[in-house]
């Protein structure tokens, strides 16, 4: 039973806790096979979505639909957050979450990851036009090393380009590839990408982060609301769709769940099929 259906989380939309409750009713088949049985890291904010803080560990007021997993973390072991059904999903609207975002590796290969993500995220000068660019020249070039990629737009300015691979790589490998890759994208066009963090440098570039692809890191589940205006949604799209508008990529809870009713296909409805490995000896 969900306590406070009609609290506002949305208040510019007038979007209710229950009006969550349903849009993950909605898409529970969607989502669930990118957030289920993997560590988890909660954005919650009950009371709405401008006031949040994060949780990643199980603790004795987590609900009973909620289950917690033993991580080795600056040597020692803690327990952190996972859930594999429904009823777990809708826990979470419960606790007021608005974000959900999944560790690389599932509970039963913790130490290999399966999924690559690079986060393109840009200066707020980069227009639109050019994140896609920046997105279709790293799907080429992993292409380069026989490797299948997908798109999602996260619910923000951004783009995540993702990869499924093997779980035969453990964290320092995988990061390492992601690092090489990304940092030789950035001496092929220096003026388009960078790959550090750093601000006050990242003027009029993309910066390509890879730093999503080591050990506890953590990035928006797909299908994941977002604790920020409008409720967007972080949502898999086909390369074919990505355009010069950036709006022609913007979903919200209130639009997604009509989008895959009208789709002929679900754009990422192979991912889970591609079963692909890492050429590391190539890499350097």
């Amino acid at each position: 039973m969900l306590s406070h259906p009609n609290k506002i989380l949305y208040p510019e939309d007038q979007i209710t806790k229950e009006d969550l409750l349903h849009y993950y009713e909605e898409i529970s088949a969607y989502i669930l096979p990118f957030i289920s049985l993997r560590p988890l890291t909660l954005v919650r904010c009950p009371s709405n979505y401008e006031q949040c803080f994060y949780q990643r560990h199980y603790n004795k007021t987590t609900p009973k639909a909620l289950h917690p997993i033993a991580v080795e973390y600056d040597n020692k072991i803690e327990q952190y957050i996972y859930l594999n059904d429904q009823e777990g999903l809708f826990s979470l609207v419960q606790m007021g979450v608005l974000e959900i975002h999944p560790w690389g590796s599932k509970i039963d290969h913790l130490e290999q990851p399966d999924i690559l993500i690079f986060d393109l995220d840009p200066a707020p000068d980069v227009p639109w036009s050019k994140v896609v660019a920046g997105a279709f020249d790293v799907r080429e070039h992993l292409a380069q090393y026989q490797l299948q990629s997908f798109v999602k737009s996260t619910g923000g300015n951004g783009l995540h380009v993702v990869v499924p691979i093997k779980p035969e790589y453990d964290w320092e490998q995988v990061k390492r590839f992601t690092q090489v890759f990304v940092q030789f994208l950035e001496q092929l066009k220096p003026h388009e990408y960078i790959s550090t963090m750093t601000k006050s440098k990242r003027h009029g570039k993309i910066f390509i982060d890879y730093f999503r692809n080591q050990r506890t890191a953590t990035a928006i589940g797909t299908y994941s609301s977002r604790a920020r205006l409008h409720a967007p949604t972080s949502t898999p799209l086909a390369w074919e769709e990505l355009s010069g508008r950036m709006e022609d990529t913007v979903y919200t809870i209130k639009t997604l769940p009509q989008r895959l009713k009208e789709l002929k296909e679900d754009p990422w409805n192979d991912f889970w099929n591609v079963k692909q490995s890492l050429r590391l000896d190539e890499l350097e």
